[in-house]
Protein backbone atom coordinates (compact mmCIF):
# COMPACT_ATOMS: atom_id res chain seq x y z
CA UNK A 1 0.00 0.00 0.00
CA UNK A 2 1.24 3.62 -0.51
CA UNK A 3 1.17 5.48 2.48
CA UNK A 4 3.37 8.76 1.00
CA UNK A 5 2.45 12.21 2.43
CA UNK A 6 0.74 12.92 -0.55
CA UNK A 7 -1.91 9.41 -0.81
CA UNK A 8 -5.12 9.07 1.36
CA UNK A 9 -6.26 5.75 1.59
CA UNK A 10 -10.10 4.99 2.04
CA UNK A 11 -11.23 1.18 2.71
CA UNK A 12 -14.41 1.10 1.41
CA UNK A 13 -17.52 -0.12 -0.47
CA UNK A 14 -16.68 0.05 -4.17
CA UNK A 15 -18.48 3.31 -6.32
CA UNK A 16 -18.93 5.30 -3.29
CA UNK A 17 -17.77 8.07 -3.60
CA UNK A 18 -17.92 10.05 -7.21
CA UNK A 19 -15.42 10.27 -9.61
CA UNK A 20 -15.60 13.96 -10.19
CA UNK A 21 -16.40 14.99 -6.50
CA UNK A 22 -12.46 12.84 -6.05
CA UNK A 23 -10.58 14.44 -8.80
CA UNK A 24 -11.92 17.64 -7.63
CA UNK A 25 -10.36 17.01 -4.13
CA UNK A 26 -7.10 15.64 -5.89
CA UNK A 27 -6.48 18.64 -7.82
CA UNK A 28 -7.80 21.01 -4.85
CA UNK A 29 -5.04 19.66 -2.69
CA UNK A 30 -2.50 17.76 -5.09
CA UNK A 31 -2.91 14.76 -3.10
CA UNK A 32 -4.07 11.66 -4.56
CA UNK A 33 -6.58 9.13 -3.18
CA UNK A 34 -6.49 5.23 -3.35
CA UNK A 35 -9.55 2.81 -2.39
CA UNK A 36 -9.71 -0.10 -1.01
CA UNK A 37 -12.62 -2.29 -1.82
CA UNK A 38 -14.89 -4.14 0.71
CA UNK A 39 -17.66 -6.38 -0.41
CA UNK A 40 -19.37 -7.00 3.12
CA UNK A 41 -18.98 -5.53 6.55
CA UNK A 42 -17.28 -9.16 7.60
CA UNK A 43 -14.58 -8.61 5.24
CA UNK A 44 -13.63 -4.50 6.22
CA UNK A 45 -14.16 -5.58 9.72
CA UNK A 46 -12.03 -8.49 9.62
CA UNK A 47 -9.37 -5.86 7.79
CA UNK A 48 -9.70 -3.88 10.62
CA UNK A 49 -8.28 -6.33 13.45
CA UNK A 50 -5.42 -6.76 10.96
CA UNK A 51 -2.03 -5.33 11.27
CA UNK A 52 -3.12 -3.85 7.44
CA UNK A 53 -5.29 -0.76 9.63
CA UNK A 54 -2.08 0.56 9.98
CA UNK A 55 -1.66 1.57 6.53
CA UNK A 56 -5.69 2.81 6.25
CA UNK A 57 -6.41 6.38 6.64
CA UNK A 58 -10.12 6.67 6.57
CA UNK A 59 -13.21 4.39 6.68
CA UNK A 60 -16.28 3.70 5.80
CA UNK A 61 -18.56 1.97 8.30
CA UNK A 62 -22.30 1.53 9.90
CA UNK A 63 -23.18 3.13 13.05
CA UNK A 64 -23.50 -0.46 14.83
CA UNK A 65 -20.18 -1.29 14.00
CA UNK A 66 -18.45 2.30 14.63
CA UNK A 67 -19.90 1.59 17.97
CA UNK A 68 -18.19 -1.37 18.61
CA UNK A 69 -14.73 -0.37 16.56
CA UNK A 70 -14.91 3.07 19.16
CA UNK A 71 -15.13 0.77 22.50
CA UNK A 72 -11.44 -0.61 21.52
CA UNK A 73 -10.31 3.34 20.38
CA UNK A 74 -10.06 2.57 16.58
CA UNK A 75 -10.73 5.99 15.46
CA UNK A 76 -9.24 9.10 15.89
CA UNK A 77 -11.20 11.00 18.61
CA UNK A 78 -13.15 14.43 17.20
CA UNK A 79 -13.06 17.17 19.44
CA UNK A 80 -12.97 21.04 18.87
CA UNK A 81 -9.40 20.96 18.04
CA UNK A 82 -9.88 18.55 14.66
CA UNK A 83 -13.45 18.30 13.99
CA UNK A 84 -14.47 19.14 10.46
CA UNK A 85 -16.02 22.87 10.51
CA UNK A 86 -18.10 21.80 7.35
CA UNK A 87 -19.82 18.80 9.91
CA UNK A 88 -22.41 21.57 11.17
CA UNK A 89 -24.23 20.82 8.10
CA UNK A 90 -24.83 17.34 8.67
CA UNK A 91 -28.26 16.30 10.27
CA UNK A 92 -28.38 15.95 14.27
CA UNK A 93 -30.48 11.93 13.94
CA UNK A 94 -27.04 10.99 11.49
CA UNK A 95 -24.63 12.70 14.07
CA UNK A 96 -25.78 10.87 16.58
CA UNK A 97 -25.99 7.79 15.22
CA UNK A 98 -22.49 8.24 14.29
CA UNK A 99 -21.54 8.41 17.74
CA UNK A 100 -18.94 10.84 19.03
CA UNK A 101 -15.60 9.15 17.03
CA UNK A 102 -16.65 9.11 13.05
CA UNK A 103 -19.11 11.36 10.96
CA UNK A 104 -22.05 11.13 9.08
CA UNK A 105 -22.23 10.04 4.88
CA UNK A 106 -24.86 8.51 3.03
CA UNK A 107 -27.96 7.15 4.06
CA UNK A 108 -30.51 4.60 2.34
CA UNK A 109 -32.94 1.67 2.33
CA UNK A 110 -32.40 -2.08 1.82
CA UNK A 111 -34.62 -3.39 -1.07
CA UNK A 112 -34.55 -5.14 -4.17
CA UNK A 113 -32.58 -4.58 -7.36
CA UNK A 114 -34.13 -5.90 -10.77
CA UNK A 115 -33.67 -6.45 -13.96
CA UNK A 116 -36.35 -4.81 -16.04
CA UNK A 117 -35.54 -5.96 -19.36
CA UNK A 118 -36.03 -10.01 -17.35
CA UNK A 119 -39.25 -9.93 -14.80
CA UNK A 120 -42.35 -9.37 -16.51
CA UNK A 121 -43.19 -6.62 -13.71
CA UNK A 122 -41.38 -4.89 -10.97
CA UNK A 123 -41.48 -7.21 -7.71
CA UNK A 124 -43.11 -5.61 -4.57
CA UNK A 125 -43.02 -8.18 -1.88
CA UNK A 126 -39.74 -9.82 -0.52
CA UNK A 127 -41.95 -12.53 -1.06
CA UNK A 128 -40.80 -12.72 -4.33
CA UNK A 129 -37.23 -12.91 -3.52
CA UNK A 130 -37.69 -15.69 -1.23
CA UNK A 131 -40.13 -17.87 -3.05
CA UNK A 132 -39.25 -17.40 -5.91
CA UNK A 133 -40.87 -17.94 -9.77
CA UNK A 134 -39.86 -20.91 -11.28
CA UNK A 135 -38.27 -19.13 -14.12
CA UNK A 136 -36.19 -17.02 -11.56
CA UNK A 137 -33.92 -20.43 -10.41
CA UNK A 138 -30.58 -20.01 -10.62
CA UNK A 139 -30.97 -15.67 -11.27
CA UNK A 140 -31.19 -14.85 -7.45
CA UNK A 141 -28.56 -12.75 -5.60
CA UNK A 142 -28.09 -13.10 -1.96
CA UNK A 143 -25.26 -11.28 0.42
CA UNK A 144 -23.74 -13.16 2.27
CA UNK A 145 -24.47 -10.53 5.32
CA UNK A 146 -25.47 -11.85 8.64
CA UNK A 147 -27.84 -9.14 9.33
CA UNK A 148 -29.04 -7.54 5.97
CA UNK A 149 -29.64 -11.35 4.39
CA UNK A 150 -32.10 -12.71 7.53
CA UNK A 151 -33.88 -9.09 7.04
CA UNK A 152 -36.83 -9.91 4.42
CA UNK A 153 -37.59 -13.70 6.35
CA UNK A 154 -37.67 -11.77 9.33
CA UNK A 155 -39.58 -8.50 8.23
CA UNK A 156 -42.65 -11.23 6.40
CA UNK A 157 -42.92 -12.40 10.45
CA UNK A 158 -43.07 -8.67 11.26
CA UNK A 159 -40.10 -9.35 13.40
CA UNK A 160 -37.34 -7.02 14.38
CA UNK A 161 -34.92 -6.77 12.11
CA UNK A 162 -32.47 -7.31 14.70
CA UNK A 163 -33.96 -10.04 16.68
CA UNK A 164 -31.98 -12.46 19.01
CA UNK A 165 -34.54 -14.98 19.00
CA UNK A 166 -33.41 -18.36 18.19
CA UNK A 167 -36.48 -20.29 17.38
CA UNK A 168 -37.01 -17.30 14.92
CA UNK A 169 -33.68 -17.20 13.38
CA UNK A 170 -33.50 -21.06 13.14
CA UNK A 171 -37.10 -20.87 11.31
CA UNK A 172 -35.58 -17.74 9.19
CA UNK A 173 -32.09 -20.49 8.53
CA UNK A 174 -34.81 -23.43 7.39
CA UNK A 175 -36.71 -20.76 4.81
CA UNK A 176 -33.43 -19.74 3.54
CA UNK A 177 -31.83 -23.57 2.80
CA UNK A 178 -34.88 -23.80 0.59
CA UNK A 179 -34.14 -20.68 -1.41
CA UNK A 180 -30.02 -22.04 -2.14
CA UNK A 181 -31.38 -23.83 -5.33
CA UNK A 182 -32.28 -20.47 -6.96
CA UNK A 183 -29.23 -18.71 -6.03
CA UNK A 184 -27.00 -17.28 -8.32
CA UNK A 185 -24.17 -15.77 -6.13
CA UNK A 186 -23.97 -14.51 -2.94
CA UNK A 187 -21.21 -11.92 -3.87
CA UNK A 188 -22.77 -8.08 -3.43
CA UNK A 189 -24.11 -7.26 -6.84
CA UNK A 190 -22.03 -4.96 -8.09
CA UNK A 191 -19.08 -6.96 -7.17
CA UNK A 192 -20.63 -9.71 -9.13
CA UNK A 193 -21.20 -7.24 -12.09
CA UNK A 194 -17.96 -5.58 -12.18
CA UNK A 195 -16.56 -9.29 -12.05
CA UNK A 196 -18.75 -10.45 -15.03
CA UNK A 197 -20.19 -7.01 -17.00
CA UNK A 198 -21.83 -8.86 -19.42
CA UNK A 199 -23.28 -11.96 -17.56
CA UNK A 200 -27.14 -11.58 -18.45
CA UNK A 201 -27.68 -14.34 -15.28
CA UNK A 202 -28.32 -12.17 -12.38
CA UNK A 203 -32.23 -11.03 -12.69
CA UNK A 204 -33.35 -10.27 -9.05
CA UNK A 205 -31.00 -9.70 -5.83
CA UNK A 206 -31.03 -7.91 -2.52
CA UNK A 207 -29.27 -4.72 -2.31
CA UNK A 208 -29.23 -1.21 -1.22
CA UNK A 209 -30.92 2.26 -2.71
CA UNK A 210 -28.30 3.58 -5.20
CA UNK A 211 -27.11 0.17 -6.18
CA UNK A 212 -29.18 0.03 -9.65
CA UNK A 213 -27.21 3.40 -10.29
CA UNK A 214 -23.61 1.49 -10.27
CA UNK A 215 -25.07 -2.03 -12.02
CA UNK A 216 -26.29 0.11 -14.75
CA UNK A 217 -22.93 1.79 -15.76
CA UNK A 218 -21.07 -1.25 -14.92
CA UNK A 219 -23.39 -3.25 -17.55
CA UNK A 220 -23.82 0.05 -19.98
CA UNK A 221 -27.65 -0.45 -19.59
CA UNK A 222 -30.63 1.31 -18.66
CA UNK A 223 -31.90 -2.15 -17.17
CA UNK A 224 -31.45 -2.15 -13.28
CA UNK A 225 -33.94 -0.68 -11.24
CA UNK A 226 -34.74 -0.76 -7.49
CA UNK A 227 -37.67 -1.09 -5.21
CA UNK A 228 -38.85 -0.75 -1.52
CA UNK A 229 -40.76 -3.96 -1.35
CA UNK A 230 -44.43 -3.16 0.33
CA UNK A 231 -43.49 -4.86 3.60
CA UNK A 232 -40.76 -2.17 4.21
CA UNK A 233 -37.48 -1.91 5.02
CA UNK A 234 -34.82 -0.79 7.16
CA UNK A 235 -33.14 2.49 7.07
CA UNK A 236 -29.06 1.94 6.91
CA UNK A 237 -26.67 4.87 7.72
CA UNK A 238 -22.97 5.10 6.45
CA UNK A 239 -20.15 7.13 8.45
CA UNK A 240 -16.93 7.93 7.80
CA UNK A 241 -13.90 7.38 10.65
CA UNK A 242 -10.51 8.53 10.55
CA UNK A 243 -8.10 5.88 11.76
CA UNK A 244 -6.59 6.61 15.26
CA UNK A 245 -3.00 5.87 13.82
CA UNK A 246 -4.09 6.99 10.20
CA UNK A 247 -0.30 7.71 8.70
CA UNK A 248 -2.46 10.83 6.92
CA UNK A 249 -5.36 11.80 9.28
CA UNK A 250 -4.92 15.19 8.56
CA UNK A 251 -6.04 14.33 4.77
CA UNK A 252 -8.49 12.72 5.82
CA UNK A 253 -9.64 15.12 7.77
CA UNK A 254 -9.38 17.46 4.95
CA UNK A 255 -11.61 15.09 2.71
CA UNK A 256 -14.06 14.70 5.58
CA UNK A 257 -14.61 18.44 5.63
CA UNK A 258 -14.46 18.89 1.59
CA UNK A 259 -17.34 16.22 1.18
CA UNK A 260 -19.52 17.96 3.74
CA UNK A 261 -19.47 21.70 1.76
CA UNK A 262 -22.96 21.51 0.66
CA UNK A 263 -22.48 21.77 -3.22
CA UNK A 264 -20.06 18.84 -2.78
CA UNK A 265 -22.19 16.51 -0.62
CA UNK A 266 -25.30 17.51 -3.03
CA UNK A 267 -23.38 16.68 -6.21
CA UNK A 268 -21.81 13.33 -4.61
CA UNK A 269 -25.06 12.32 -3.67
CA UNK A 270 -26.48 12.64 -6.52
CA UNK A 271 -24.07 10.93 -8.80
CA UNK A 272 -24.37 8.24 -6.85
CA UNK A 273 -27.99 8.35 -6.28
CA UNK A 274 -27.73 7.46 -2.64
CA UNK A 275 -29.18 10.11 -0.29
CA UNK A 276 -27.03 12.59 1.83
CA UNK A 277 -26.81 12.98 5.15
CA UNK A 278 -26.21 16.33 4.63
CA UNK A 279 -28.75 19.12 5.52
CA UNK A 280 -28.00 21.56 4.15
CA UNK A 281 -26.49 19.67 0.41
CA UNK A 282 -29.99 17.78 0.63
CA UNK A 283 -31.69 21.52 0.20
CA UNK A 284 -29.52 21.98 -2.81
CA UNK A 285 -30.50 18.73 -4.34
CA UNK A 286 -33.34 18.57 -7.39
CA UNK A 287 -37.14 18.04 -6.27
CA UNK A 288 -36.97 14.93 -8.42
CA UNK A 289 -34.14 13.31 -6.87
CA UNK A 290 -35.40 14.55 -3.28
CA UNK A 291 -38.54 12.83 -3.83
CA UNK A 292 -37.47 9.77 -5.29
CA UNK A 293 -39.23 6.59 -3.57
CA UNK A 294 -36.17 5.40 -3.15
CA UNK A 295 -34.48 8.23 -1.59
CA UNK A 296 -37.46 9.28 0.83
CA UNK A 297 -39.64 6.15 1.76
CA UNK A 298 -43.12 6.31 3.53
CA UNK A 299 -42.27 6.27 7.41
CA UNK A 300 -45.05 3.15 7.53
CA UNK A 301 -42.87 1.27 5.02
CA UNK A 302 -39.27 2.63 7.03
CA UNK A 303 -38.28 0.30 9.82
CA UNK A 304 -34.69 0.69 11.99
CA UNK A 305 -32.79 -1.76 13.47
CA UNK A 306 -34.39 -2.20 17.01
CA UNK A 307 -31.97 -3.29 20.06
CA UNK A 308 -28.74 -4.53 19.20
CA UNK A 309 -27.44 -7.98 18.28
CA UNK A 310 -26.54 -10.19 21.27
CA UNK A 311 -23.26 -12.09 20.99
CA UNK A 312 -25.18 -14.99 21.10
CA UNK A 313 -26.91 -13.78 18.65
CA UNK A 314 -24.53 -12.88 16.16
CA UNK A 315 -22.57 -16.36 16.72
CA UNK A 316 -25.47 -17.76 15.54
CA UNK A 317 -26.16 -15.61 12.58
CA UNK A 318 -22.65 -15.92 11.33
CA UNK A 319 -23.31 -19.44 11.21
CA UNK A 320 -26.42 -19.21 9.59
CA UNK A 321 -24.77 -17.40 6.57
CA UNK A 322 -21.44 -19.55 6.65
CA UNK A 323 -23.47 -22.77 6.26
CA UNK A 324 -25.49 -21.23 3.33
CA UNK A 325 -23.05 -19.88 1.34
CA UNK A 326 -21.24 -23.67 2.30
CA UNK A 327 -24.53 -25.34 0.81
CA UNK A 328 -24.34 -22.85 -2.08
CA UNK A 329 -21.03 -23.65 -3.02
CA UNK A 330 -21.27 -27.73 -2.97
CA UNK A 331 -24.52 -27.45 -5.17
Amino acid sequence: MNTSANTLTILTWEAYFADEVIAQWEASTGAQIKQIHFDSDEVRNAILYTAEISQIDLVTIDPINAAIFSKYQTFLPLNEHNTPPNLRHANALWTQRCGPNTTPYLWGTLGLAYRKDKLAKAPNSWRELLFPAPELKGHIGLLANYGDTLAPSLLIRNESASTNSEPVLREVFSELKELIPSVLSFDYPITYIHNNPMDEELHLALAYSGDDKELNNLSGSENWAYVVPKEGSMMWGECLGVLNKAPQSELALNFINFLNIPEIAARNSEALGIATTNDAGYALQSSAFRDEHAMLPSSEKLHRYTGEYSKEGVLLRNRIITTLVELHESQ
